[in-house]
């Protein structure tokens, strides 16, 4: 079927979800009353009249709706992204449980053939629905400071430009603010220690970026396992890298070269120092409050713009990252 076999001619009416709303859809309450989402990211939701058509205020109004309509987008992408994220977490860890193991074997445990590679395709959707709920929120930021963080820009928003912002020495303000430079220094105060976290926290951000990329260009099979026993009863627990590449191979010598003694440190300089199913949870939880306490910013920030002039950087900077493309169908289907 292409474009040109349907009946354009004789539409005349178009039937869609309402744009009005005058209360909270029902995945919005749930997510919110069961945890999946924070509070602070509902609240938001509610204060922008749901996210209903005409209830944009003035700093987010334009003759066209443009960019009310593109912040209920992303507002929403977070939403859905954070219950992706739990949806892959708890999929994970059960088919975690299903993989095999010799000692899941000895004591006659049940395992399933192939868990290992629906485990590892959930480890990597949830990675991807982290990052992703972590873009779309660099883009609302962009949408309420537009110009104020270097190279974040509405539309095309990435929230390592966040992290990048967070790195360097704040600019010197005078002793009166704009409303803008208020809630952006309060911003900054506030995830700052979260998004650069001291040890045993350090560097959580770029790493999960770089399991991210790596699994999303080079697929699953990147994420190289290890098994270790616990003291005790000898369960086998399950450890991933903090380096890459990790290739355990270099480690592979003639038994009259081998050093045994050495491996204890090398698995701890090698190897995130808690196992995979606690760092996945850890890392939810990690960004979860991120986002929280950045939307708990935000939801003040929104009541001291609403009656702002109209919000031109911001729709600017979302009209000239308009993409178009002259592509239209293949011809080998």
């Amino acid at each position: 079927m292409r474009l040109d076999d349907c009946d354009l001619d004789s539409i005349d009416a178009i039937s869609i979800a309402p744009f009005e709303r005058n209360a909270p859809e029902d995945e919005w309450q749930n997510a919110a009353k069961d945890g999946t989402i924070p509070s602070s990211l509902y609240d938001l939701y509610c204060r922008a009249g749901f996210l209903s058509f005409g209830a944009s205020p003035r700093f987010l109004s334009d003759s066209d709706n443009v960019l009310f309509s593109y912040f209920a987008l992303v507002l929403r992408s977070v939403q859905e992204s954070l219950i992706d994220a739990h949806e892959q977490v708890d999929s994970f860890v059960a088919v975690h449980e299903l993989v095999y193991d010799p000692m899941k074997q000895l004591r006659g445990e049940r395992w399933e053939k192939g868990a290992d590679i629906r485990e590892r395709r959930h480890f990597r959707d949830l990675l991807i629905a982290l990052q992703t709920a972590f873009d779309a929120l660099a883009d609302v930021i962009a949408i309420f400071f537009p110009g104020c963080i270097k190279r974040l820009e509405v539309g095309r928003a990435q929230f390592s430009k966040v992290e990048a912002w967070l790195n360097t020495p704040p600019a010197p303000t005078s002793l009166i603010l704009t409303p803008s430079e208020f809630y952006l220094t309060r911003l900054r105060r506030t995830i700052e220690p979260l998004v650069h976290s001291s040890p045993p926290e350090t560097n959580w951000l770029p790493m999960m970026r770089l399991l991210r990329n790596k699994s999303a260009h080079l697929g699953q099979p990147l994420f190289r396992q290890i098994g270790l026993p616990r003291i005790g009863d000898g369960k086998l627990f399950v450890f991933i890298p903090r380096k890459w590449p990790y290739i355990w191979e270099r480690l592979i010598k003639p038994a009259d070269q081998s050093n045994p003694s050495l491996f204890p440190q090398m698995l701890r300089d090698g190897l995130i120092h808690q196992d995979i199913v606690t760092y996945s949870r850890g890392l939810l939880s990690k960004v979860q409050t991120v986002i929280a306490e950045t939307f708990t910013v935000l939801n003040e920030a929104y009541e001291q713009f609403k009656d702002l002039p109209s919000n031109e950087a911001a729709l600017m900077q979302l009209e000239n990252s308009s993409e178009s493309y002259d592509f239209e169908n293949f011809t080998n289907v």
